[in-house]
């Protein structure tokens, strides 16, 4: 995930935090409870919380740094220390909340969890060869975005709202305003019903759960 160094030619091996650098990363069948998950985790952690992260490997190597803009990756007398921006999407059929260590459950908190099974309906029709029914819509976010300041109090007095009735949301109301911030200057929309999806969401309904209560307010 950081990244390591070649053990007999001290050369660097980039990690996939660097790799996907202002592109999408995309981890399917995340594992936890496996050896070495929680030193990715602890990546992720860090390089999702504010693009930094830094580490002591422990083996010799060649000193060498990348550059991309404000974003760099650097390796010095076996430390490696990356300042990168990504987005992720992290599949699992894992249930984290189960686990009893508290790093999955802080991963959770800096994603958009959506928790979610298909009935037996569904299940069948796919089998039968029927389309899933899922679709998408394309969104061209630009480079730079301003969210207005009416914007911005409107996103926190929905959140406010709800925390003020789901004790469960309080744990989360500060990371899903930004998250709110996020989904408001990709879709450029301001959508009480998609902002309230989020938050229970992000409070841990499942996606059924989270559509009839967004409906429902």
């Amino acid at each position: 995930m950081i990244g390591t160094i070649d053990q007999i030619t001290g050369k660097l091996v980039p990690g996939l935090v660097w790799q996907t650098r202002n592109r999408p990363l995309l981890l399917d069948e995340f594992k936890t409870g496996e050896r070495g998950d929680s030193a990715a985790v602890d990546v992720l952690l860090g390089a999702m919380e504010d693009g930094h992260y830094k580490r002591k490997i422990g083996l010799r190597s060649e000193n060498c740094r990348e550059q991309d803009g404000t974003l760099f990756y650097r390796v010095e007398n076996g430390e490696i220390e990356v300042q990168t921006r990504f987005s992720s999407v992290i599949a699992t059929m894992k249930n984290w909340d189960m686990s009893r260590s508290g790093k999955y459950a802080a991963l959770t908190q800096r994603c958009i969890p959506v928790r979610y099974s298909l009935d037996d309906e569904t299940v069948d029709d796919v089998l039968d060869g029927k389309q899933a029914p899922y679709s998408h819509r394309k969104y061209r976010v630009r480079e730079h975005v301003r969210i207005p300041r009416r914007d911005y109090q409107r996103i926190r007095k929905l959140a406010s709202d709800l925390r003020t009735n789901n004790k469960d949301f309080r744990s989360v109301y500060t990371r899903t305003i930004g998250d709110l911030c996020r989904v408001l200057a990709a879709t450029e929309l301001f959508s009480p019903e998609l902002f309230g999806l989020v938050c229970h969401l992000k409070a841990g309904a499942s996606l059924e759960e989270a559509l009839q209560r967004s409906r429902e307010s």
